[in-house]
C-alpha cells in the first residue's frame, strides 16, 4: 500500500483512469483482499510515496480501528466505482467474491 505525501499519480485500470494526490493512498484493495491488482500507477509530477507492506498494514489496522474503518470505507467506495466502470472485469469479480467470503456467517 502506498501513501502519497507529495505529488500526484494516475492509476490506469482496464476501463478508467484515476488521479490521486497529496494525502491519499492506493493499493489497499490488494492488501485487504490478499489479491493482485491489474492497475498501472504512473507519477504525473514529482511524487513522494510512503510504502507499507502487508504485514505492517494488517498490524497497523488492528491497533487503529479508526484507520481501519477509513481504509475499508475507501476500498468499498472504490470497488463500487470500479464495478460500475468495469462490468465483467475478472479482478473485480474475484475481489467481490473475496469480500463476500470474508463476511461473518449469521448465527
Amino acid at each position: 500500500m502506498y501513501f502519497i505525501t507529495a505529488g500526484e499519480v494516475e492509476i490506469e485500470l482496464p476501463s478508467q483512469r484515476v488521479r490521486l494526490s497529496d494525502g491519499t493512498f492506493f493499493g489497499e484493495i490488494a492488501l485487504l483482499h490478499r489479491t493482485n491488482r491489474s492497475g498501472t500507477v504512473t507519477a504525473t509530477r514529482k511524487t513522494r510515496l510512503l510504502a507499507l507492506d502487508a504485514q505492517d498494514f494488517h498490524a497497523l489496522i488492528e491497533r487503529m480501528p479508526t484507520l481501519a474503518a477509513h481504509v475499508h470505507k475507501t476500498a468499498k467506495a472504490r470497488l463500487a466505482d470500479s464495478n460500475e466502470a468495469m462490468k465483467g472485469d475478472l479482478a473485480v469479480a474475484e475481489i467481490a467474491q473475496a469480500e463476500h467470503d470474508d463476511q461473518p456467517a449469521d448465527k
